[in-house]
C-alpha cells in the first residue's frame, strides 16, 4: 500500500507534506527528507493514522520538537508523525489544594512551564530550559540535577502501534535516568503532572533564575541538540570530553562547542555524516584516554 492509499485508509484529511526535508524540524537544522509528514490534531486521529501504517507495514517515526534528534543525511522511509497540533492545556483543580496540569503531547515544554506559572503552580521551574515537548520529556525522563520528569509526572496517555488507547501511571514506565519504558511503537500522546499551588511571581523568579544559570553555562542561539552524551555514573560527560582535550575540535562543519563540550554543535553547514563522525571521535578518544565509554543521549534515526 502505498502513503495515500494509507492517509485515506485511516480517514486522514489534515496537512501532509511529502519528501519535507527533516532539516526544517529538527533544532541541529541537519536531516534528509521525510517520505511523507503528516499533522494529526487530536487522540484518535493519531490512532488511526498509527494502525492503517502498523496494517500497511509502513514504518513510523514521532517527531516533537526535533530537539535530542540526529536525522541521517538520507531522511526517514515511511510516515513521520509530527506531533505539534497536540498541543491543548488544561488545569484539572483538585480537592485540598492540590492541582494538576494536563497537557497534549505536542505541548513545548516552555509553554507548558509558562502556562503553568500564570495559573499559579510550580514544580516544573527545573525544566525552564529543557527545549522539546511534553511528550518528548516524558519518554526521556528529562531532567536537571533538580528534579526530573517522574518527580511530577502522574500519568500518561499511550497510543499503541494497533492504535488503541492506554492510561499509564509512572510505575507502569519504569522510568530511570533519561529514559522512559514506552513499548515498542507506542507513544505519549498526552500526560498529567501534579503541581503545588504558588505566587505567581514567584514562580516566574524561579524559572527566570534558572535560565539565567543556562544561557551562562550552556551555548545558546547555535545549532545543537542539547546534551549529546549521557553522563556516566559518578562522572560529568562534559570534564571528561574536556579533560581528553576536546574542546573545539571540528569535524566539517560539526564542532564540540568551546563554551560546554557536551554540547555538539552545527556551525552553520553540518551534515548527519559530518556530527556523527565527530561523535565517534569524542566517544573513542574518552575511551582510549581514560577508559570511561560515552553513551549518546540523542537519538539517531534515518538512512544513510
Amino acid at each position: 500500500m502505498g502513503l495515500e492509499g494509507l492517509l485515506k485508509e485511516a480517514g486522514f484529511a489534515g496537512e501532509v507534506r511529502y519528501a519535507e526535508p527533516m532539516a526544517r524540524h529538527t533544532s541541529l537544522r541537519i536531516g534528509g527528507p521525510a517520505e511523507a509528514m503528516v499533522f494529526p490534531e487530536g487522540v484518535d486521529e493519531l490512532g488511526r493514522l498509527v494502525a492503517a501504517a502498523h496494517r500497511g507495514l509502513v514504518p513510523v517515526f514521532f517527531l516533537g520538537k526535533g530537539t535530542n534528534l540526529l536525522v541521517r543525511d538520507g531522511g526517514i522511509r515511511g510516515l513521520v508523525v509530527n506531533m505539534r497540533k497536540l498541543n491543548w492545556m488544561e488545569v484539572e483543580r483538585g480537592v485540598q489544594g492540590t492541582s494538576q496540569v494536563h497537557a497534549g503531547a505536542g505541548v513545548a515544554l516552555s509553554s507548558l512551564i509558562n502556562f503553568s506559572a500564570e495559573a499559579g503552580f510550580s514544580g516544573l521551574e527545573f525544566a525552564a530550559g529543557i527545549p522539546g515537548t511534553l511528550g518528548g520529556a516524558v519518554a526521556m525522563n528529562a531532567g536537571t540535577h533538580e528534579a526530573e520528569m517522574k518527580d511530577v509526572l502522574t500519568g500518561a496517555t499511550l497510543v499503541d502501534r494497533e492504535g488503541r488507547v492506554s492510561k499509564v501511571s509512572p510505575a507502569e514506565l519504569k522510568m530511570g535516568y533519561r529514559r522512559s519504558e514506552i513499548p515498542e511503537g507506542s507513544v505519549v500522546a498526552e500526560a498529567t503532572v501534579a503541581l503545588i499551588p504558588w505566587p505567581v511571581e514567584e514562580v516566574k523568579e524561579r524559572i527566570a533564575a534558572n535560565m539565567r544559570r543556562r544561557k551562562a553555562t550552556q551555548p545558546s542561539k547555535v545549532r545543537s541538540a542539547g546534551s549529546t552524551f549521557k553522563n556516566p555514573p559518578g562522572y560529568s560527560a562534559w570534564k571528561l570530553i574536556d579533560m581528553a582535550g576536546l574542546r573545539g575540535r571540528t569535524v566539517g562543519q560539526a564542532q564540540v562547542s568551546r563554551m560546554h563540550t557536551n554540547f555538539l554543535i552545527n556551525l552553520g553547514g553540518a551534515t548527519a555524516k559530518d556530527f556523527k563522525a565527530l561523535m565517534d571521535l569524542v566517544v573513542e578518544t574518552v575511551q582510549e584516554k581514560l577508559n570511561i565509554r560515552l553513551e549518546p543521549e540523542i537519538k539517531i534515526v534515518g538512512v544513510e
